[in-house]
């Protein structure tokens, strides 16, 4: 049985007691809550200085992580109306539970569109590849660790080989959509509701996961969902929601094709302003991508016309804005009624979490658009040989801040909890200093995770190293592209 309305839950993880509204409006103002402690966040402030396909970018016009979620957040509320018009028009809305929770559900997904990116660390997914590498070079599985009270020794019991086991796994997984959970719920603190949280948990699957995927949820466990750290948190949220192990929840698909149908036409404009490619050499590569074109089909209807209309203006500045524009609303307006089919179409797999693809995902000529898009940006964009060195600058300037923060991993594990709690060691100057550069916020995290451990319990250890990771993890992650490339300036001495 399909009933939306049971899954609209307005409970937080941290209120002192559960609230029984009746309502809609008062359930409601509880996700009106979560706007205001969302958008009020300090992680959506740094999405402007962190940059969507170009880091370090000063061209203002060139889409920064906070612009991009906006057209996200446009497009997801977009396909939420469009969704709830069609089973509208069907008489449905009442049949699975959707009508008294509309005004709900858009505002968890704007939010869930909003806050997409927020765990994405300086340089995209070229500073989750510093990340991972990194710590993969040093606690990866299958050799010796540098690091003691990791290693997995042959007279560790059982219980401690697969905590180890399971720490060098998920520290060896940073994800920014796993960060992204991690952010709201353990350094920030929003304490949002359920139903908004499980809005961006895209994957399902853990970040120490060494297994084999089962193939019924090989898209939904691709990549890792959350991490060792908020593993409790997940399991409540689960139970709340009713959603089963490695299961999703049903908004978050519409989320994601938010997302894909934004970034993927905002890469090309932005490249052509950046003057990687002209607008007439883009429309020779999609044309081309596309293959042979006919008078009235989704090519020539989306992407052809507004061209023809451009090369009338002569190429112009006006033009091409125009193009784009066009190209945009074009796009937009086949790609967002498809996601709304596709949804309604798939509704109950969806609605239990079990549908293991993205929502856009098929033979049709929308999904073959979306496509070429991507693909023209992958080969003739992020291989550009400009993008391609501010990448590698990126990934030597991650790589190289976990090298100087590094000697805080090297501590034993009591004289680092004594330089936490006195703020000061006076065997380790170099470390005092290096973790007093570290957020406050992301310091107080690791001493609540550290505070809820036993010391005298067996894996004390090997839990507080893991939770001193990830507060290096937690700081490098949270910089934008412009302070971490000038802090590591000044801790190299560059000028």
């Amino acid at each position: 049985m399909i009933n939306f309305n049971q899954k609209i839950n307005y409970q937080r993880y941290a209120s002192k007691k559960s609230e029984a509204l009746s309502d809609e409006y008062s359930i409601v103002r509880c996700f009106e809550s979560d706007r205001g402690r969302i958008i009020n966040s300090a992680a959506i402030r740094r999405l402007q200085q962190k940059t969507q396909v170009f880091p370090l970018e000063r061209n203002s016009v060139v889409r920064t992580r906070l612009t991009h979620s906006m057209e996200v957040q446009q497009v997801g509320r977009y396909i939420v109306k469009e969704i709830i018009n069609r089973l509208g028009k069907a008489g449905k809305l009442k049949k699975y539970g959707l009508d008294n929770c509309i005004m709900a559900i858009e505002s968890l997904v704007e939010m869930a569109c909003l806050m997409h990116d927020i765990g994405n660390p300086p340089f995209g997914h070229f500073g989750e590849a510093a990340i991972n590498k990194w710590f993969t070079q040093r606690l990866g599985l299958g050799k010796s660790t540098i690091y003691p009270v990791l290693e997995i020794n042959n007279n560790d019991d059982d219980k401690i080989k697969e905590l180890k086991t399971k720490i060098r796994q998920d520290l060896s997984n940073f994800e920014g959509n796993a960060q992204a959970i991690r952010l709201v719920h353990t350094i920030l603190r929003l304490n949002l509701t359920y139903s908004q949280i499980a809005s961006i948990l895209k994957y399902s699957r853990p970040a120490y996961w060494s297994k084999q995927v089962p193939i019924e949820f090989s898209y939904l466990m691709k990549k890792p969902g959350y991490y060792l750290s908020e593993e409790p948190f997940i399991e409540e949220l689960s139970k709340q929601l009713d959603i089963k192990p490695f299961h999703r929840y049903p908004l978050t698909y519409i989320m994601e094709a938010a997302d894909d149908i934004s970034y993927c036409i905002a890469d090309l404009e932005d490249a052509v302003e950046k003057r990687i490619l002209t607008v007439k050499q883009l429309y020779i590569q999609l044309a081309e991508a596309w293959g042979p074109i006919k008078k009235g089909d989704l090519f020539d209807t989306v992407v052809k016309y507004p061209y023809e209309n451009l090369k009338q203006s002569g190429y112009d500045a006006i033009g091409i804005d125009q193009f784009f524009m066009y190209l945009r609303v074009n796009s937009i307006g086949k790609l967002v009624p498809h996601a709304a089919e596709r949804f309604i179409e798939n509704i109950e797999a969806i609605y239990h979490g079990a549908f293991n693809h993205a929502l856009l995902e098929d033979y049709g000529a929308e999904y073959k658009l979306l496509n070429i898009f991507k693909t023209v940006g992958f080969e003739h964009i992020f291989n550009h040989e400009s993008v391609e060195n501010i990448e590698l600058q990126g990934y030597r300037i991650i790589s190289g801040l976990l090298d100087i923060y590094s000697p805080l991993l090297d501590m034993p594990t009591e004289d680092f909890l004594k330089l936490v709690e006195d703020q000061h060691h006076k065997d380790y100057l170099i470390e005092t200093r290096l973790y007093h550069k570290l957020s406050s916020k992301h310091c107080v995290a690791y001493e609540q995770a550290i505070n809820k451990l036993h010391p005298n319990k067996t894996g004390f250890a090997c839990m507080e190293f893991y939770y001193r990771c990830r507060l290096l993890q937690d700081y490098i992650s949270g910089m934008t592209d412009h302070f971490a490339y000038d802090e590591y300036r000044k801790l190299m001495v560059t000028f």
